[in-house]
């Protein structure tokens, strides 16, 4: 009977069991092949048109044979299409892996591949069993201090998140209403696309961005080439000790997820204290469905218990944190994106 199933489902056009497996069994594999590929520059090379691996091979400064197998899995995962005369050429998917392009993925990918991510992921029944996060226990420290000391790691970190920004800054921008904010402050706003791209739409807005000092220079080379030195600075420092006053409207950015219930409040009740009067808080994060189904969610709340100890929550489970941190219930504004806003306000 299951025989039946699988060549049925098969013979329809879905996928069969094996299919479904094999997918899975080479996920890890199809991942690093697109890493590698943006990171070579592979994707930056055929920016001007189809070429042939030969071609490639010599712009990459890489052995002709082993790139054009990798370019041929890459048109297999649908990075990349082979032309009839051989050349390969970019799809839509592989021009969103190219280098500044709008909305590209490309650091993203070789961020989640790095050395820090990696070796961390290598045991990840040890986090299931544990249920802690991995770094400290295979580099001796957390994530984020791994990439304070590791500059080059972190500073590509940065720009993985400033992908994600940018695609969560078109959904805010469009989203929310900003009528009224004076001053915005973008809490772990990282390298500060967030806030830089609001700033962009609201000329008569003043912003700040708060982060740890590994992603200063960084940030403060964004703000200078965005134009906004005079309305817009970055203070160093961790928001667990104190969060700069003076703003009416907090902003956080996939910041709740990397972070345990605990720590969270302890966030949470700091923004509270230094949140002007009549201020209010915008939480921008992909929200757990109360009814699990395919989506990215899941797999990046694995992510969250692997790498930091945080996790991914439904509406009502950040309501909860909310109440705890002395906030109201949150208004929830859905976007065009897989992120959702919560506006809060305290109680």
């Amino acid at each position: 009977m299951a025989t039946e199933t699988t060549r049925d489902t098969a013979a329809h056009g879905g996928s069969s069991v094996e299919e479904t497996l094999a997918r899975l069994l080479t996920g890890m594999w199809a991942m690093q092949s697109v890493a590698a590929g943006a990171r070579l520059g592979i994707f930056d090379a055929l920016g001007g048109g189809p070429r042939s691996a030969e071609a490639v091979a010599r712009e990459i400064h890489a052995e002709p044979l082993a790139t054009g197998r990798l370019l041929r899995a890459l048109s297999s995962l649908g990075t990349l299409e082979r032309k009839d005369d051989g050349r390969f050429g970019l799809t839509e998917a592989g021009e969103r892996l190219r280098k500044g392009v709008p909305g590209t993925f490309r650091d993203f990918f070789i961020a989640e591949s790095d050395r820090l991510h990696w070796r961390s992921w290598e045991n990840f029944d040890e986090a299931v069993r544990t249920g802690r996060p991995r770094p400290v226990q295979v580099f001796g420290l957390p994530a984020f201090d791994y990439y304070a000391q590791n500059r080059e790691e972190g500073e590509q970190f940065g720009r993985a998140m400033e992908n994600v920004s940018q695609v969560a800054a078109l959904a805010v921008v469009e989203a929310y209403d900003f009528a009224g904010v004076r001053t915005i402050l973008d809490v772990g706003g990282g390298n500060g696309s967030l806030a830089l791209a609001i700033l962009g739409r609201h000329p008569g807005m003043k912003g700040k961005i708060a982060d740890l000092p590994y992603i200063e220079p960084q940030a403060k080379s964004a703000i200078a080439a965005a134009g906004a030195a005079g309305r817009c600075d970055f203070e160093a420092g961790s928001f667990f000790e104190r969060v700069p006053a003076g703003a009416d409207l907090h902003l956080m950015k996939s910041v709740l997820h990397d972070w345990n219930d605990e720590e969270c409040v302890r966030l949470l009740k700091n923004c509270r204290a230094a949140l002007a009067p009549e201020g209010r808080l915008v939480v921008v994060e992909m929200l757990v469905p109360e009814e699990t189904g395919p989506g990215l969610v899941t797999l990046m709340d694995l992510n969250m218990l692997v790498m930091t100890g945080g996790r991914e929550r439904t509406a009502k489970e950040y309501d909860a944190l909310f109440e705890a941190s002395g906030y109201v219930k949150a208004r929830i504004i859905p976007t065009r994106s897989p992120f959702s806003l919560l506006e809060t306000r305290p109680a």
